[in-house]
């Protein structure tokens, strides 16, 4: 690269990877040489300019050669009679003769230049981003903070890579990188473009769109039956040896003008050009000298006869004129354009006649809403109209023509949902957790599996998330129920939410310990580094388990845990200590055979179950003599193995086979439309190496016969007066007596046991409020609308009756493969 002047924010040159203003450069010059090349190949291509004007063949043309040829020839026979006849009652013809040769030599000028406006659209708009880049490359100093965050979380709809920028690792849109960038492809992540590793040759090459997954070490996915270590796989920098974007840009300049024909143009043609001029305009002509010539011949004297000018020649000319297209070209450029201005007009326009519902939960019907009619003035037109008329507008109205779609729209198609017809993550949507009754009676909640619930007001403030200091576990004699909140997301904010039931209120005791868990291990900024890596990890695992889908589910629920009642400075109490992972593999057979809701499904349906998996981490009171907690989540089947007990908001209680199956039966129904995670807790006497934090904990597909032999030594049934294994977290952790910290793969295993189960959420994908309001209005203007998605059938099924539309047959079209369907 030439030398360039840096700006004043680079002070040193970056070791590893390029600096942003040597990056933006890179992307000029290849955006500048890739329209260059293009430029280059256009002036080969004057026959298909030519043909793209004139042939009578081709959709786009306004103005065919036949018809041209016709109207000059008519012209200069007009011309010529009436100089042949000077003085004579022909002497008008000239001037009529003159006004349709200018009307044919204005026609050709005006398809001539709106053929070349269409034609260069697109490199004109690539002028001007040049022009943009080229004059802001060197002010750009850009900030860690400008870019997203390393962990955001993965969404279709946003694609980043991490990149190092200016000597720092920054998260990069695929669009801005460029040949020579110095990448870190993660496990399990898809190429940007062609890539070299950087000194390592056991690495392949990677092609656009090609997965990186390195082979789990050699004994991972051998037969074992106890837990064992998994080194985390390595993310892997590579060297960019293309701009991505530079291919996008090349099928945009090709494909410009090779769109699908609007239906008004193909209509147009058909009209125009194949009926009138090719078939009506000969058959008319020919019947006019028939009949002209039968006149002449031998009803001459009968009828009289013209001369031989009026009959062989004026005639045919006075038929041939009306079928000609006169002003016809003109006229539909013109109205193309003014149509155009007046829908740009129209969108600039209405944002002022836009309105919000005040509050955001009303119950109201947000498809009934009065369509406001705008009426748009010329002088609100005007300006618009002309920069349209000249190419001038920033809007691409040649290339693609948004009258014409609008126009003719039948069908709206629209591919994926996330962040197009819902907003980019899934939001809460229900909570989970089990309460202990001794009476039950009928539960005023409408939300609760069971429809029970316990008599008086439960409501009880707690300061810790489980107060154990004078708690006793519960009597055999009382009977356990599921309850489940619903959760009503704020139509105008992407993350706010609000719980349905006014008299959510009363189960505080029992979300207390979840909001808790959220703050210190979902919303934790401290654990995304470790997350994000292991998630890379389970990602490389998947690859060789069609079955089992990614863990990609843990969004933000900080929003969740504010409704329940902490604030963000409620982690300032702890201190995060070590983190700890666990997955396994599953049987599809098994699992298959297990879930009573996929037994129910066709055999023809192919689903995917999430990764078995945990997260645990191990925080420490700063107050309360360094207290150690362990507080999990992950997918329900191995956090529920993991426990033996659930708090119930009063004190901790057996998890019976009963319980266990009310659990299984909500998290398997819920697993296959929506996106659900359980969350566990248990106090600790020993700390954690931070040994086992550098590697995975991977266990057998079938580990249930790891779990008895660490169960806790308490009783499965109760007496009143004995007391369980957590008799008390202070009595428990304010032993003086402190033990050796677990070092070992056994150890970690052991000490993931015994766990108190808390709850569950489930996220869902909410749809936005304009989208929901677009599908009704296309509704009742006859149009339809195709969901496309690479989801399931059943996540499908759900998520289109939330934007309205119905669940027939025809309701979901799959964009999968058949090998991953």
């Amino acid at each position: 690269m030439r030398n360039l002047k840096k700006p004043a924010c680079i002070t040193k040159e970056s070791s590893l990877g390029l600096t942003t203003f040597e990056a933006l450069n890179i992307l000029y010059e290849d955006i500048q040489s890739t329209l260059a090349q293009f430029e280059a190949n256009k002036k080969s291509r004057w026959k298909i300019y030519l043909e793209d004007v004139f042939s009578p063949s081709n959709k786009h043309t306004l103005l065919p050669w036949t018809s041209l040829v016709v109207k000059i020839l008519c012209g200069l026979l007009l011309i010529g009679i009436s100089m042949f006849y000077e003085g004579s009652i022909y002497s008008n013809l000239f001037l009529y003769g003159v006004v349709v040769l200018l009307l044919s030599a204005f026609n050709v000028v005006s398809v001539v230049w709106d053929s070349k406006l269409r034609h260069e659209e697109v490199p004109n708009k690539v002028n001007e981003i040049l022009v943009f880049l080229n004059k802001n490359k060197d002010k750009c100093c850009w900030k860690p903070e400008n870019y997203p965050h390393l962990c955001t979380p993965y969404s279709p709809c946003i694609t980043l890579q991490w990149t190092y920028r200016d000597g720092r690792l920054v998260n990069l849109p695929w669009a801005l990188l460029v040949k020579g960038d110095t990448v870190l492809i993660r496990p399990g992540q898809h190429a940007p473009g062609h890539c070299t590793p950087i000194n390592v040759k056991e690495c392949p090459e990677l092609q656009e769109g090609e997965v990186y997954s390195p082979p789990p070490t050699a004994t991972a996915h051998d037969s074992f039956t106890a837990p064992s270590a998994r080194v985390p796989l390595q993310n892997q920098p590579y060297i960019l040896d293309e701009t991505p974007y530079i291919k996008n840009l090349k099928a945009a300049l090709e494909e410009a003008t090779n769109r699908p024909i609007t239906y008004y143009n193909r209509q147009r043609h058909l009209l125009m050009i194949s009926c009138v001029e090719q078939m009506a305009l000969p058959f008319f002509v020919v019947c006019i000298l028939s009949v002209s010539g039968l006149r002449y011949m031998y009803v001459s004297d009968w009828v009289g006869s013209g001369t031989l000018i009026e009959m062989l020649i004026l005639a045919p000319i006075s038929v041939a004129l009306p079928l000609l297209p006169l002003i016809f070209p003109v006229s539909w450029i013109f109205l193309n354009a003014y149509g155009n201005a007046r829908i740009s007009a129209l969108l600039t326009v209405s944002s002022i006649y836009q309105t919000f519902v005040d509050d955001p939960f009303d119950d109201t019907d947000i498809g009934v809403k009065k369509l406001i009619e705008i009426h748009l003035k010329w002088s609100q037109v005007k300006k618009i109209f002309i920069n349209v008329l000249f190419g001038l507008h920033s809007d691409l109205s040649r290339s693609a023509n948004i009258l014409h779609v609008l126009g003719s729209v039948s069908a709206l198609c629209c591919v994926d949902k996330k962040g197009i017809l819902s907003w980019p993550n899934p939001t809460a949507e229900k909570v989970f957790f089990l309460r202990s009754v001794e009476d039950v009676p009928p539960s005023p909640s409408e939300n609760s599996l069971d429809r029970h619930s316990e008599n008086g007001d439960v409501f009880e403030a707690i300061d810790r998330p489980i107060d154990t200091e004078h708690q006793h576990h519960c009597d055999s004699s009382s009977q356990t129920v599921a309850e489940v909140l619903d959760l009503t997301h704020d139509r105008n904010c992407p993350f706010r939410l609000h719980f349905d039931d006014k008299g959510w209120k009363q189960h505080l005791p029992s979300l207390k310990p979840l909001g808790l868990a959220i703050l210190l291990n979902t919303c934790n900024m401290n654990t995304q580094d470790h997350y994000t890596q292991f998630c890379s990890h389970v990602t490389c695992e998947a690859l060789y388990n069609e079955d089992l889908v990614p863990v990609t589910n843990r969004r933000c629920l900080c929003e969740l845990a504010k409704q329940i009642g902490f604030a963000d400075s409620a982690q300032n109490i702890f201190s995060l200590e070590q983190q700890l992972s666990t997955f396994r593999h599953v049987q599809p057979e098994t699992v298959r055979r297990d879930i009573k809701f996929a037994r129910s499904l066709a055999l023809a349906t192919k689903l995917k179950f999430p990764f078995p998996h945990m997260v645990a981490v191990v925080v420490k009171e700063k107050a309360n003599r360094g207290a150690l907690q362990l507080f999990s989540q992950g997918t329900a089947d191995i956090v529920l193995d993991s426990c033996i007990e659930f708090w119930d908001g009063k004190e901790l209680c057996t998890l019976s086979t009963t319980d266990r199956k009310k659990v299984q039966d909500f998290y398997q129904r819920t697993s296959l439309t929506a996106y659900c995670t359980a969350f566990a807790y248990r106090p600790l006497t020993r700390n954690v190496s931070s040994n086992l934090t550098q590697v995975y904990l991977e266990l057998p597909a079938d580990s249930s016969h790891l779990y008895l032999p660490n169960r806790s030594p308490t009783p499965l049934t109760w007496s009143g007066g004995i007391l369980g294994h957590f008799q008390s977290t202070d009595s428990l952790l304010g032993n003086e007596h402190v033990e050796d910290e677990v070092s070992d793969i056994d150890g970690c295993f052991q000490l993931q046991c015994n766990q108190v189960f808390i709850g569950m959420v489930t996220m869902q994908y909410q749809a936005q409020t304009d989208m929901v309001q677009l599908i009704e209005q296309l509704e009742r203007a006859c149009i339809r609308f195709v969901h496309f998605s690479k989801e399931n059938e059943l996540r499908s099924r759900v998520f289109s009756e939330k934007m309205g539309l119905e669940s027939g047959w025809n309701c979901h079209i799959s964009l999968l493969s058949e090998r991953t369907r």
